[in-house]
């Protein structure tokens, strides 16, 4: 199994990446404090931690910097600080590290090396091998191996030319789902284990989001899909953290076609699906999470794999250039208590007068409901409703 990082009790902890409000509010409901660097320092997780911005012409290379003037204590990385193998060992040099180390994320961040450990499942999607270029039949994918979100994405041309910092896979058609599994190692005995907390379906590409294609723009869950379809993610999800020393929270994106799952892409730390499970399935996952990296004989607790309500989350990206208007509907969730529970309208908000360019994310939505279906729809409101404002405010 692999190495974890050092120990600690400390309740007060820091979250870095792209984006740390989902993180920070997952932390508020796990019964930590939380302190954050990323690359936006929005208004609302203002106003639940301290936050410094890491500007993007120095993002990733200075978050070792920024986070000594925070107090001791553990860290947590979120998306794409996985792309960053040598900032998190710099980050793990300076504080416990509660997330997976170098030496796992060059095993995750192969596909090829991945690819073998599901080499006898046939709901599989191929991958070219190194430097061999692009099939002339079929549909493939352009991946590059260094990134998050979907970004970089697009489809393949016949016989295109391989390249040192992509990868073609196969395209499977389907609907797009994101697993989230813990992983621990129990040093008592020796024993690893690996549990499914939850299903959420992807939002990907839309352009009632304004997005491009094949990017992340949401998730919906908790889901429920049949037996027999969530016994072989998870018998993948095992396979997978054996093969790779996995540790802590960690996510598996798949597609599925008909009765057959297709892993597609491994997000090895805290995923963006986390949140609407925890409010939809109310539990702690940042608790289990902890415990993948304080304790020698970590215990997986049963959370409820389903529920009766659904969370959706959306990212609307900016149609536009966009100057961030000084108030909106989002001020009621600004004005509100506080409750790590409460499901916002809004979250992610920019200070006033942000200049936001276009195709940047602007928000997070969301919306509850008793179905994907009625979620869905509730989001897109939310977004129609955006549109109107944002082409007022620039008239």
């Amino acid at each position: 199994m692999a190495e974890s990082g050092s120990r600690s009790e400390s309740t007060t902890i820091g979250i870095v990446g792209a984006s740390a409000r989902a993180a920070i509010h997952s932390l508020a409901r796990a019964g930590f404090e939380g302190w954050a660097v990323d690359l936006f320092a929005d208004r609302d997780l203002k106003q639940l931690a301290p936050c410094v911005t890491c500007p993007i012409a120095t993002f990733p290379d200075a978050l070792p910097i920024l986070i000594a003037d925070f107090p001791p204590g553990p860290v947590l990385y979120t998306g794409g600080l996985e792309n960053h193998p040598n900032i998190i060992s710099q980050l793990a040099s300076k504080r416990p590290l509660w997330g997976n180390l170098p030496v796992v994320l060059d095993r995750i961040r192969d596909p090829h090396f991945i690819q073998t450990i599901w080499k006898a499942d046939e709901s599989t999607p191929k991958v070219i091998p190194p430097g061999d270029p692009a099939p002339n039949t079929g549909r493939w994918l352009r991946k590059p191996l260094r990134s998050s979100g979907g970004h970089g994405i697009r489809f393949a041309a016949p016989n295109e030319c391989a390249s040192s910092s992509h990868y073609f896979q196969e395209f499977i058609e389907g609907s797009s789902l994101s697993a989230l599994f813990v992983s621990t190692w129990n040093e008592v005995d020796g024993d690893d284990q690996t549990q499914l907390l939850g299903i959420a379906e992807q939002v990907i590409g839309q352009q009632w989001l304004h997005a491009r294609p094949f990017a992340y723009c949401g998730n919906i869950g908790p889901i429920k899909l049949p037996g027999p379809v969530e016994v072989a993610i998870g018998r993948s999800g095992l396979a997978l953290s054996r093969a790779t020393g996995l540790r802590g929270l960690w996510g598996l994106d798949f597609i599925l076609n008909g009765d057959a799952a297709y892993p597609v892409e491994v997000n090895p730390r805290y995923t963006a699906s986390i949140e609407v499970l925890e409010l939809g399935a109310k539990f702690r996952s940042l608790m289990l999470h902890r415990d993948c990296f304080t304790q020698s004989h970590p215990l997986l607790k049963e959370y409820p794999r389903s529920s009766t309500t659904q969370v959706g989350k959306a990212v609307y990206y900016a149609p536009y250039r966009i100057v961030f208007p000084i108030s909106g509907p989002w001020d009621k969730d600004l004005d509100a208590a506080f409750d790590p529970w409460r499901v916002p309208n809004f979250a992610d908000i920019p200070e006033p007068r942000t200049v936001i360019e276009f195709g940047s994310p602007i928000l997070t939505l969301f919306a509850v409901g008793s179905s994907t279906t009625e979620c869905l729809k509730g989001l897109q409101s939310r977004a129609v409703e955006l549109d109107h404002l944002f082409a007022e405010a620039t008239q």
